[in-house]
Parts: structure tokens; C-alpha cells; sequence
């Protein structure tokens, strides 16, 4: 009796697969675009950052990021920045 409802649940399930596949085929068809991709999240193209600096396009060079460094011990940012969050020797 367990063997025959298992071998029943089991043709059952391998109906409503093949019935779903055939569903989503067909669904797929469309040149619709999917719902899911105009709300996927994904890598902005907002002309900000999140920390509302301008968004660059690329990454820095190694002679723009030394050139920050210059910059902000000059101006005594990095300083304030160690004594804020405790940093330095």
C-alpha cells in the first residue's frame, strides 16, 4: 500500500513539473521585459555614491590615492581622524 501511494505522489510530482516547465517556456516567449529584472537591485548608475560623494567611473591611481594621502596629512583631516577613532601608534 506505502509502495503504491509513493509511486502515485512520485507520478504526480513529475506531472506538475512537466506541466510547469511547459508553463515557463511559453511564458519566456514574450519580448516582454520580466518583472523581476526592472526591480532587481543591482550596481547604480546614479551619479553619487552612497556616501554622497560624485560616483567615479573607475578606480584611482596609485598616484591620485598617494596624492589623497598628501592632501589630507597636510591638512591635518588624517589627524583628526586618528584622534577620533583612537587610531595611530
Amino acid at each position: 500500500m506505502k509502495t503504491m501511494l509513493i509511486l502515485c505522489g512520485g507520478v504526480l510530482c513529475l506531472t506538475a513539473m512537466q506541466a510547469y516547465a511547459q508553463e515557463t517556456t511559453t511564458t519566456n516567449a514574450s519580448t516582454a521585459t520580466p518583472e523581476t529584472v526592472i526591480n532587481s537591485e543591482g550596481p547604480g548608475m546614479s551619479s553619487t555614491s552612497m556616501s554622497g560623494g560624485t560616483a567615479m567611473n573607475h578606480g584611482k591611481t596609485r598616484a591620485e590615492v598617494y596624492q589623497d594621502l598628501v592632501h589630507s596629512q597636510q591638512s591635518g583631516e588624517a589627524q583628526r581622524l586618528n584622534d577620533l577613532f583612537k587610531g595611530g601608534n
